[in-house]
């Protein structure tokens, strides 16, 4: 189970954009979860007129010892991060390198809210940087890929740095793949901001996600597969409808409400929602109140929903 934050009532906005000035980031972790994981490396390359001008690398000590699973994904081990400061001798220095610039990063939102619950628990000034996700834009400009990683994105994009599942390499992927991005958009004439107007309509509070129909062939090996999903709050990655129709079309279903035979709940961001009371959803509250009365329910957020359906 992943626990949910609070709202993040000073996050900034998800753009739809292509800016020529910003930092692109990534970070690595010890786990999916802001709220009981921990950082465990800072990247970030300030970008100016489309071009990298500076890089900012550091790895960080986590509290205890890494997982076995997240040094083989990253390549990271303990003997590493012994020598390197903890995070709250690491965040001021980062964020001076960040400064005000607009964030550029692949499902990107998971990367802010780290640093948004990590600065809050250090007792520092929280982001408040607007950022773009190029997961985002890549959903709608490339939309007949078969998913949308990094690396899939990258390698379409044809861009020199392949992603690593290090920080330092996967900022630099990040920021190559948006200038090629926005030299797509320039060549062919792409309105950006038609293409996602076009989308928008796609409210998945306004449909009946429980009748939607897969479209191709089920994943048997996802973990999603057999399991009942229910979205709550917006996602920064998908509209409500794409993301039921990703887990319908792997082999799940997705039902409107929560109730006992949900599997995971999705919690995107509330942070803009006014009928939300304590920072909580009626759905998150009711999934909660399942959980203490024993329902083997799951309560994902944005970034682990990503991962599990492959993206």
């Amino acid at each position: 189970m992943i626990s949910i934050s609070e709202k993040r009532p000073l996050k900034g906005s998800s753009l739809v954009a292509l800016p020529l000035d910003y930092v692109a980031l990534d970070i690595e972790t010890t786990g999916l979860s802001p709220t009981f994981d921990e950082i465990i490396e800072l990247s970030a390359v300030r970008v100016r007129g489309g071009k990298p001008v500076a890089e900012y690398t550091r790895l960080v000590k986590p509290s205890a010892p890494l997982d076995p699973y997240v040094s083989e994904l990253t390549g990271i081990t303990d003997e590493m991060l012994e020598s390197a400061a903890p995070i709250a001798a690491e965040l001021p220095a980062f964020f001076d390198f960040v400064a005000a610039d607009v964030i550029v990063g692949h499902s990107v939102a998971y990367d802010v809210n780290f640093l948004y619950d990590s600065a809050e628990r250090c007792g520092l000034s929280v982001p408040t940087n607007d950022y773009v996700d190029t997961l985002r834009l890549s959903r709608r400009l490339y939309a007949d890929l078969p998913d949308h990683k990094l690396a899939t994105v990258a390698q379409y994009l044809g861009v020199n740095q392949l992603p690593e599942h290090r920080g330092l390499a996967d900022a630099l992927a990040a920021a190559q793949c948006l200038e090629a991005m926005r030299q797509h958009v320039e060549n062919d004439g792409v309105d950006l901001a038609a293409l996602f107007k076009s989308h928008s309509g796609k409210s998945g509070s306004r449909l009946d996600l429980a009748a939607l129909v897969a479209e191709g062939e089920p994943d048997e090996t996802s973990p999603l597969f057999g399991k009942v999903c229910v979205f709550t709050g917006a996602l920064d990655g998908m509209t409500r409808a794409e993301a039921a129709q990703a887990v319908v079309n792997i082999g799940g279903s997705v039902g409107n409400g929560v109730t006992k035979k949900t599997d995971f709940l999705v919690v995107g961001s509330t942070d803009y929602c006014a009928s939300v009371k304590g920072g909580k959803t009626g759905k998150l509250k009711k999934a909660e109140d399942l959980q203490k009365r024993g329902a083997n329910l799951a309560i994902i957020d944005e970034g682990a929903f990503y991962d599990m359906l492959g993206e």
